[in-house]
């Protein structure tokens, strides 16, 4: 039995992960970068070509020139965990690619984040921005506004759209004919200087992607109502998970939803994470508990820590697998399915790295026996 959670980007039979970046972001590079544009210096030293590129001094490098080559820290001597592509230097400092920032190179410079009827296009400017963003229809009536900015030394730009939006604010809907998926898509345009659009300013497309599953505008989970099991993705504090650091544990739980009130307990028998190549179309899975045990060529191949636990609260059992957070496909969401057993009460456990079982002979009596059932 599976479940189907909705936010950007998730597909059919899963729960939903994304490791390291923001759940409902998908989208092309953002490439914000140009030393033409006004308040995009290039630093120490390097010179503005024709084409908005820095050209770094001897020493230097990155998009700005921004980052001493001398500093690089190599992996036995980093502490900080860089993500999309940063740069680790003075063993503890992240130098971001120009699409993103934050300590860790965790936040997208532009994003979407995809709501059950609405979608929220999110953007961050440096201080010295004193342009304008806005849909690419129009300049003047769909501008992202300037909210509070979270990141210090950045500013803040959004805009909510409903999906239901009129011209000229209105997104472009498109269905996959494929996987019945809809696709909620818009055009930001982001010009430096107010009232007009340059050949330096940029134009990027960020969109959200809503699983078959969910029927209509404003989509209803049948799992509440058909599926025998709840299903939750915690982080180490407990708290639901969107976005999962590499190396971090998350915890994939599964317990009885109350369609069968005789059934006090759960264990998960059967769970791979998988994702799916943006460019290329093509799948990669990885499985992780199999008849309910860890699979020791993940643990060993990619370098984590798989278990398959179970927990009791207010008198019923919930399965448990712990994971420690990598990646399938780098820079592309984890996609989560699962099979469970559910069982009158505590699920009895299998026995891991163990020899097969002694077979006993089909005459042997058995009385008082309930073995757990399988729903699947």
């Amino acid at each position: 039995m599976t479940s189907a959670a909705h936010t950007g980007l998730f597909s059919k039979k899963m729960s939903p992960l994304y490791s390291f970046v923001l759940l409902s972001l998908i989208g092309a590079g953002f490439g914000s970068f140009n030393c033409l544009n006004p308040g995009y210096d290039c630093k120490n030293r390097g010179l503005c070509d024709y084409f908005g590129r820095c050209k770094c001094a001897q020493g230097f490098q990155g998009y700005d020139c921004g980052l001493d080559s001398s500093t690089i820290s190599s992996s036995a001597n980093c502490r900080a965990k860089c993500l999309n592509k940063g740069i680790c230097h003075s063993n503890t400092v992240c130098y971001c690619t120009d699409d993103f920032i934050g300590a860790q190179c965790e936040i997208p410079v532009l994003s979407a984040k995809c709501g059950l009827d609405t979608m929220k296009v999110q953007g961050y400017q440096p201080l010295t921005f004193r342009g304008d963003m806005y849909l690419k229809q129009s300049m003047f009536g769909c501008q992202l506004r300037e909210m509070v900015s979270d990141i210090p030394g950045m500013r803040l730009f959004e805009l909510e759209i409903p999906h239901r939006a009129i011209t000229p604010c209105a997104l472009t809907k498109t269905q996959n004919n494929e996987t019945g998926d809809t696709i909620y898509e818009v055009e930001i345009a982001t010009a430096h200087n107010k009232g007009f659009f340059s050949m330096s300013d940029t134009v990027h497309t960020v969109k959200c992607v809503y699983e078959s599953r969910r029927m209509g505008e404003n989509p209803v989970d049948v799992t509440q109502a058909m599926n025998p099991f709840k299903v939750s993705l915690l982080n180490d504090n407990n708290e639901p998970a969107q976005q999962i650091q590499r190396g971090d544990p998350y915890f994939f739980n599964v317990e009885t939803s109350g369609k069968f009130p005789d059934m006090k307990g759960t264990r998960l028998s059967y769970l791979e994470a998988y994702a799916v190549d943006q460019q290329t179309g093509m799948v990669k899975s990885i499985k992780l508990i199999e008849n309910e045990c860890p699979v020791r060529s993940t643990i060993t191949g990619y370098g984590v820590s798989i278990s398959n636990e179970e927990y009791s609260r207010a008198g019923f059992f919930i399965g448990r697998g712990k994971i420690e957070s990598f990646n399938v496909i780098d820079q592309e969401p984890i996609r989560l399915d699962y099979r469970a057993k559910i069982c009158t009460g505590q699920c009895r456990q299998a026995v891991c790295n163990s020899p097969s079982p002694v077979r006993i002979p089909p005459e042997t009596p058995f009385k008082h026996l309930m073995a757990p059932v399988d729903i699947v």
